[in-house]
Parts: C-alpha cells; structure tokens; sequence
C-alpha cells in the first residue's frame, strides 16, 4: 500500500467543523471528505450534524455560519460515523492539521465502536513548512492564496476539504518535479522525515 505512486493510490480529503478544540468536551457539527484517485474525484461525503447538546455556541455560528436551526434535525455523530468510516476505509487521509481532524474522529470512533482510524495520514499543513518555506504563514487560508486556488467560503468543512484537496494536488505536482510520487514519500515528508530524491531538472540534488 505504502509503495503506490500518488497516481494509484487512493485519497480522501477530510475537513471538519466543530463547537471548540476539545475532542473530550466538544463535538462535531460538520463532516466532509472527497475521495480523490489519479486526479479524478471518485467520491464525497458530507454531513451537518446534531452536537449531543443540541446547541451550537454562538461564536461558532459567527465563525462557521452553521446555525442551531441548521443541526436540530440532523443526526448525531454516532448514527454518521458507520457509513462515514466505511467511506474513508482503505484510502489514504489527508487535511490541512490533519491531527486536530483525527483527534475528533477518533474520540468519536472510539466512544461508540471501540475503534480507532488505522488509515495512514498526510498533513497538507506539515507539507507546506517543508516545500513551501517561503510562506509566513502556513494557514490553509495563506498557503492556498500563495498556490492562486480561490477560498470563498471559509470555515465550512467542503469548501475546506475542496480547497484543501486542490493545495494537496498542487503540492504533489511540485513534488513530481523532483521524481517524489511514491505515497510513503509524501507521508516521510509530512512527518518531518528526509527522504532523497532527485531534481527531474537537474542532476541529483
């Protein structure tokens, strides 16, 4: 699995929306992800979602636009997380501070199927401090503005997913520059590992 090049192996761009930044104390109010292979979108998912309060904080509503009228009527976590895990089964993760997502997603899993997400992941965040240095800020808001990819709606979780899959697409075209298309490449990388490679342009760097 580890050993596909970026073209075979299956993606899914994640993103979420939740009441704060604890996975313990608050909860998630929007899922999305679009599973991606080669280029071509193969798949989506997205869901509002009933926070087991029932209530969305109001700076979550000024920041996100999701409102409690939008969530009262919508499923809690626990009855999307079966069709949501199967969605993303056997492909590879990825997000912008992927860390925060899984940490959501985990909790979750864990409270009510007694598992966790075993799917590799790579962090778009991560990424850009290796092959985008020349960026201050690395905020999916900068890093997309830097790549030329339009952001219009913010703090949704697919429009964050859209533009986060089109930063990822960017970052592995870079990447091919220097002959890096093999997936435990790009997750070394996102780890802050050193790989080698070679400049397609140049000789060995």
């Amino acid at each position: 699995m580890y050993n596909l090049t970026t073209d075979e192996a299956v993606f899914t761009v994640i993103d979420l929306e939740t009441t704060g930044f604890s996975p313990e104390r608050d909860y998630i109010i929007e899922i999305a992800a679009i599973k991606f292979q080669g280029n071509v979108e193969i798949g989506r998912f997205w869901k509002l979602i009933r926070p087991d309060t029932g209530f969305v904080p109001p700076h979550i509503t000024k920041l996100t636009g999701i409102t409690n009228a939008m969530v009262i009527d919508q499923p809690y976590i626990k009855d999307v997380l079966p069709e949501f895990l199967n969605f993303i089964k056997d492909s590879f993760l990825v997000a912008h501070n992927i860390k925060f997502d899984l940490s959501f997603i985990n909790h979750n899993a864990r409270l009510y199927t007694g598992k966790t997400v075993k799917n590799p992941s790579i962090c778009t965040d991560n990424l850009a401090r290796r092959i985008l240095p020349e960026i201050d800020s690395k905020s999916l808001e900068h890093v997309a503005y830097h790549l030329g990819i339009p952001y219009r709606q913010k703090h949704r979780a697919m429009s964050d997913a859209e533009v986060t899959m089109k930063v990822f697409e960017k970052m592995l075209q870079f990447l091919e520059d220097y002959n890096v298309n093999r997936v435990i490449d790009i997750i070394k990388l996102s780890e802050g590992k050193r790989i080698n490679y070679r400049d397609k342009r140049k000789k060995y760097v």
